[in-house]
């Protein structure tokens, strides 16, 4: 299981840049939140950036173990070939 956060934030950049005004319209409701209660409008960013950093770590060690597995796999057929 490899997460490519690239490929999510390309397809949320895609989906802004084809309903621009739905674009438009979050950046306008957040701006407001942000004048308007601050505090609520830091807990969402903080609560965003965790998530981000939570997938990006999974991802992380997915790939990581998902490229131990590829090389265990090919370095034991390689064993079993020799025999």
């Amino acid at each position: 299981m490899n997460l490519d956060l690239e490929a999510y934030y390309m397809e949320i950049l895609s989906y802004f840049q084809t309903n621009t005004h739905i674009g438009i319209a979050l950046g306008f409701v957040l701006f407001l939140l942000l004048l308007r209660k601050p505090k609520l409008f830091f807990t969402i960013a903080l609560i965003v950036v965790v998530n981000v950093s939570i997938l990006y770590v999974i991802s992380y060690t997915a790939s990581i173990s998902e490229a131990q597995k590829t090389h265990l796999i090919s370095k034991t057929s390689a064993q079993v070939s020799a025999y």
